[in-house]
């Protein structure tokens, strides 16, 4: 920090007013801030007993203004633990392996036409009311198909990790 008239000043007129020790809080506004805005008025005078005409000037970041005396003054807040996160617990093989299985079985049933007559699910001999409704059931079905799909690619993906990786464990 750059020498002021009276570096302390600030710090004894904060501990005048809050007590001995200062929240870090008090310390930025009453200590840190003060010595901020004198610097700026310091060198604002100082620009302007040269004649230049300052529109704006850039001041040091706070940390520059702390001195080593106000260390002692200044209650620092107490560090919170770190956060630890919890190790991954990854799902066996066997697991992925009945997932795949469950969700291959239900795309099966899935898969199979409700009419197996193609000339009657595309309605020549349902009716309107009734090809109306075995459509919506096949679009509902196809939906529930995709869906089960993208589940059976993500377990399919799972398994082939959890098989990886309980070979490394197995070779290590």
């Amino acid at each position: 920090m750059t020498a002021t008239d009276a570096p302390d000043a600030y710090l004894t007129a904060a501990l005048a007013d809050h007590g001995d020790p200062l929240t870090g809080d008090q310390y930025v506004e009453r200590v840190l801030l003060a010595r901020q805005a004198a610097w700026a008025d310091q060198h604002r005078a100082v620009g302007e007993a040269k004649g230049l005409k300052l529109s704006r000037i850039i001041t040091p970041l706070l940390p520059d203004f702390v001195l080593e005396a106000d260390i002692a003054h200044v209650q620092l807040p107490q560090a919170t633990p770190k956060h630890r996160p919890r190790p991954r617990r990854y799902r066996p093989a066997s697991y992925w392996q009945d997932r795949v299985n469950k969700v291959g079985a239900q795309m099966e049933t899935l898969a199979e036409p409700i009419i197996t007559d193609r000339a009657a699910a595309g309605g020549a001999a349902l009716g309107p009311r009734r090809t109306r409704r075995v459509q919506q059931q096949e679009d509902t079905r196809l939906a529930r198909y995709t869906q089960l799909q993208r589940q059976h690619g993500h377990a399919q993906q799972m398994l082939r990790a959890a098989q990886a990786r309980e070979a490394c464990h197995t070779q290590g």
